[in-house]
């Protein structure tokens, strides 16, 4: 089941055969997202099929050689050790693997593409720009497609955000601050970030750095998610884990005391009419 996919940097300001570690990087990063997100996408389509997992380790790419020419990059893809079967989902993540590359080339965003793979679509363009003038992706099915960098563009695969005119709130750790692009960002305690965007109140803001703040502003959507706030004002919030990391302990004495109930020291407190009932129902 294992296939090769061939990149090769063509006209690249660096010696043939070599790259640059920094493009190396984003472009296998960028490369491996992209087919990892194809993969869970159709894997998420309706229909009989793989596990995830056994789609990611169709969509897993293993770089096995640099080469000149001008620079070529080799890979191996899918699972190794495994039956060389193509099922149906296989066929239809590398179908839409070639759609978004030929839309690369064409500069045009496929309307079937999620948030998701048309990010790291752009971040594949983004990392083809940064290592050369020309490249050309293939394998042993498909004849090389040429991707010309002047030609394509990041803003093609860019999330269509919408900017609305309501006032919303974000809370969260304040965890960046830019005094100069006015552009600050919070995240909450499950991790979803949200940027805030032309601060007003940005140089007193910038001191709660660190801690727990309530931004408001403008909403700002992908896909009816809160992704960022414009026209912002920052104000502080008490830490909501502060009570749980200073709280007193209780102990067993006190937990028992202050426990509805009978006190677990004493006993029944009955008059004699009671006790009279009490001891005839033990009796039987």
């Amino acid at each position: 089941m294992t296939k090769d996919l061939e990149l090769r940097l063509i006209d690249a300001p660096f010696p043939d055969g070599e790259v640059v570690v920094r493009d190396l990087a984003a472009l296998t990063t960028a490369l491996q997202e992209l087919t990892t997100r194809i993969g869970r996408h159709v894997v998420n389509t309706p229909g009989p099929g793989r596990t995830m997992r056994f789609m990611e380790e169709f969509a897993e790419l293993r770089l096995r050689a640099v080469e000149p020419g001008s620079t070529i990059l080799r890979f191996s893809k899918g699972p190794i050790d495994k039956l060389d079967l193509d099922l149906e989902q296989h066929e239809l993540a590398d179908l839409r693997f070639w759609e978004i590359i030929e839309a690369i080339r064409a500069d045009e965003r496929p309307e079937w593409t999620t948030e998701l793979i048309a990010e790291s679509a752009g971040k594949l363009v983004a990392a083809l720009r940064e290592a050369g003038p020309r490249a050309t992706l293939s394998d042993s099915a498909h004849p090389p497609i040429e991707l010309e960098s002047s030609a394509i563009n990041v803003e093609t695969w860019t999330s269509r955000r919408e900017l609305t005119d309501v006032v919303m709130t974000a809370k969260g750790r304040l965890e960046k601050v830019d005094l100069r692009s006015h552009e600050f960002r919070v995240r909450d305690d499950v991790g979803h970030a949200v940027d805030l965007k032309h601060v007003e109140n940005d140089l007193p803001a910038a001191h709660l750095v660190g801690q727990w703040v309530l931004a408001t502003g403008k909403g700002i959507l992908v896909s009816g998610q809160l992704v960022a706030l414009d026209d912002v004002s920052i104000a502080a919030l008490d830490d909501p884990a502060a009570d749980l990391e200073d709280g007193h302990i209780l102990d067993l004495d006190e937990i028992l005391a202050s426990a509805p109930g009978p006190d677990p020291r004493g006993g029944l407190d009955l008059n004699e009419e009671e006790f009279s009932s009490f001891m005839k129902a033990a009796r039987g």
